[in-house]
């Protein structure tokens, strides 16, 4: 590299789920004015740039074909912390896994965490990530104090909920498309163990995992979570697992007071001590198809019935409960070489259970059956671009293949039109396969034509955009018309036990 030149490099990325490849121009970036320089070199050579946390996004929207992609990953420190309030400020590159490592044995845990503890603070605000505790705490936006982010001009700006209220809430869930935040200060959630309560039951459908939700939810458990068989038929349908957890009050957990440091947390990279967790995934290879698959759903399913644990409360490390996943290293390896997608839909509490009850039917008539089924219960949110709604998420992982791909979009669109008919949404972090027009109708003319008009204001030459934008913004561009006015905002301070933060109410005009 000449000095006073920024190194670009040609890579291959692709998305977490490694359906979608491209090769980018790569700038790693280490302080704002990195970022700055990112874009002044962008504008020079006619780029343009979008941004890479940790590439824990399922499908495209960390993609930038042929253009400048800006890699946070060496922006991860924490640049102050208040350990009376709980209040962090951090770089975004951080991952939750550093986070929760610096902060737990300080007394706190993340409000919201991902099903993986690699995913970034940036990445997590862009996307406005949610958590298994969604529908009592709300997503990361909700824990958001203020930003600092460098626009298409090179601007910095400190936002918050009363400098800039438009800004900071389409930001947040704005997948990086207004700018680049370089600082982000929320606030943590106060703990007292390193552990949680878990109780877990059994659900024998689809219509007992709802009447489990609805229990748990209704004694205000701090998470709930279910996993769901897509194989079985008939009186079968959706059986499953539902897991609810509590965090538990001082005093309550007194062993687990002192399990507060990384080293008690971390799950170890050998199983029974023995065997490398890293060749999990290829020795599991040979049982990674469907009828393998249907094996092991049925093994899941049974172990709970068959050790009479219904019910039963223990005790889980927050790193064992949040992020399983990580337990198996890799683990999206099993499905190469063509990779998956996954499609998650978000559905109102009214349509949710007819609309996954055709889901899952759907699938198996097609013979397309998902392999991973999560199951989640969701609240509003403020944030116009967000998937949030009050109900229902049901997140499907699908294997990608020759024989399959074209009957599987066809069925993923067929899906998606039942979803927003029903007055669904989605979610971009999973998504591969919405189309333009599907989107449109999920948020509505008004929210996307003001998205536009914001876009339009701090980006003028659209330097900001990578493969998501082209593929589902883009066109619509010329169609939905900019909304020059600006969006009611109402503030609404919410003060509770829960440790909620201030949230401003944005009025959203949705086409049903």
């Amino acid at each position: 590299m000449i000095k006073g030149q920024l190194d670009i490099r040609m890579e291959h990325r692709h998305g977490w789920g490694m359906a979608n490849h491209c090769v980018c121009r790569v700038l790693r970036v280490t302080s704002a004015a990195d970022v700055q320089a990112g874009f002044k070199l962008a504008a020079e050579k006619g780029w343009k740039v979008s941004f890479w946390g940790n590439g824990r996004s399922y499908g495209d929207a960390a993609l930038n074909e042929s253009n400048l992609l800006l890699d946070f990953r060496g922006m991860n420190g924490v640049l102050a912390f208040d350990e009376d309030s709980g209040e962090l400020t951090a770089e975004p590159g951080i991952t939750m896994k550093e986070l929760e490592y610096f902060s737990l044995p300080r007394g706190f845990w993340p409000p919201v965490v991902s099903g993986t503890s690699f995913t970034t603070l940036g990445g997590c605000i862009a996307a406005n990530v949610h958590g298994k505790n969604n529908y009592k705490y709300g997503p990361w936006g909700d824990h958001v104090v203020r930003f600092t982010i460098v626009t298409a001009d090179g601007a910095l700006r400190e936002v918050d909920r009363q400098s800039d209220p438009e800004l900071f809430h389409f930001a947040i869930g704005g997948f990086g498309l207004l700018g680049a935040m370089v600082s982000i200060t929320v606030k943590m959630k106060r703990v007292h163990s390193g552990r949680i309560g878990v109780q877990a039951s059994s659900a024998d459908n689809i219509d007992h995992m709802f009447r489990l939700f609805e229990d748990y939810n209704g004694r205000d458990f701090d998470y709930v979570v279910g996993w769901v068989d897509g194989f079985p038929g008939s009186d079968s349908l959706g059986r499953g697992q539902v897991h609810a957890a509590n965090y538990l009050k001082k005093g309550e957990d007194i062993p687990g007071e002192r399990m507060m440091r990384p080293k008690d947390q971390e799950p170890g990279d050998r199983m029974f001590g023995v065997l490398p967790k890293s060749w999990l995934w290829w020795l599991g290879k040979p049982a990674i198809h469907r009828w393998g698959f249907r094996l092991i759903n049925v093994g899941r399913y049974w172990a709970i019935k068959l050790m009479k644990q219904d019910g039963e409360c223990h005790l889980e490390t927050h790193i064992a409960f949040n992020h399983l996943l990580d337990f198996v290293p890799n683990w999206q390896w099993i499905y190469k070489p063509s990779g998956l997608i996954q499609f998650q839909l978000f559905l109102t509490k009214e349509s949710a259970l007819p609309i996954i009850r055709r889901v899952l039917e759907l699938n198996r008539a097609e013979g397309l059956e998902s392999w991973l089924i999560v199951m989640k219960r969701h609240r509003p949110d403020p944030f116009p671009l967000s998937h949030a709604v009050d109900g229902y998420s049901f997140a499907m992982d699908y294997p990608v293949n020759d024989r399959s791909r074209e009957r599987l979009l066809r069925m993923t669109e067929v899906m998606s039109r039942a979803v927003v008919d029903a007055g669904g949404r989605f979610y971009f972090a999973k998504d591969t396969v919405v189309r333009p027009e599907v989107w449109r109708k999920s948020l509505g003319d008004a929210v996307i034509g003001r998205f536009f008009a914001l876009k339009r204001k701090f980006d003028p030459k659209t330097t900001i955009q990578g493969n998501l934008w082209r593929r589902v913004m883009a066109p619509l561009q010329k169609d939905v018309p900019l909304l020059e006015e600006k969006l009611s905002t109402v503030l609404e301070v919410q003060e509770d036990d829960r440790e909620s933060v201030p949230v401003v109410a944005v009025s959203q005009d949705h086409e049903q």
